[in-house]
């Protein structure tokens, strides 16, 4: 019996050792921050016909947190895209807000593709402003707050995911860049 005791506590033991060094081995993600990867264009005035864009193009290699090293998000994740969501609502009356995305979807998805040539992940939004009125564009909370989104990985099952916390240019404090359209 005392063997038996003495074989179990050095399995034990040795697996102790041998057990994840980070939390991101043991959920198998990698969390960074990297600031001001989408940008809206923001034009000096819109007119219906017009069209909402942002765009984000950011490299496969970030930095990360504690590391000397740049992370190599591609070879981490083998992601082809990372997804973030946005939403575009249309004021109906005052502080009604109403979403214009297809289906009236609360929120959309945009993909940020992987590009082989210049080893980076890229993103053109474009969306038609059909008419007149006040909008409101935001990106989908991240766990960080209102003001900012994370970008998710796309990857193959069992890899490695990613999930980049960013914001994008001239939100306000909520979160939301307001525009009229005329």
């Amino acid at each position: 019996m005392k063997n038996i005791k003495l074989y179990i506590l050095a399995v034990l033991g040795i697996l102790t050792l041998v057990s994840c060094k980070t939390d991101d081995e043991f959920y198998n993600a990698v969390y960074i921050t990297v600031p001001d990867l989408i940008t809206i264009d923001t034009p000096a005035s819109y007119t219906v016909g017009d069209n909402l864009s942002f765009h984000t193009d950011f490299s496969r290699y970030q930095q990360e947190d504690g590391m000397t090293t740049l992370l190599d998000i591609y070879k981490t994740s083998e992601a082809n895209s990372f997804g973030f969501a946005y939403r575009l609502e249309k004021e109906t009356a005052p502080d009604v807000w109403t979403s214009v995305l297809l289906n009236e979807d609360e929120y959309s998805v945009a993909d940020a593709i992987y590009q082989s040539g210049t080893m980076t992940y890229k993103c053109d939004k474009s969306i038609p402003l059909t008419s007149a009125g006040e909008y409101r564009l935001s990106f989908g909370e991240s766990y960080t707050g209102i003001q900012s989104t994370d970008l998710i990985s796309r990857n193959p099952t069992n890899k490695t995911a990613v999930r980049i916390t960013t914001n994008a240019n001239n939100l306000d404090t909520q979160g939301y860049y307001y525009f009229t359209v005329n």
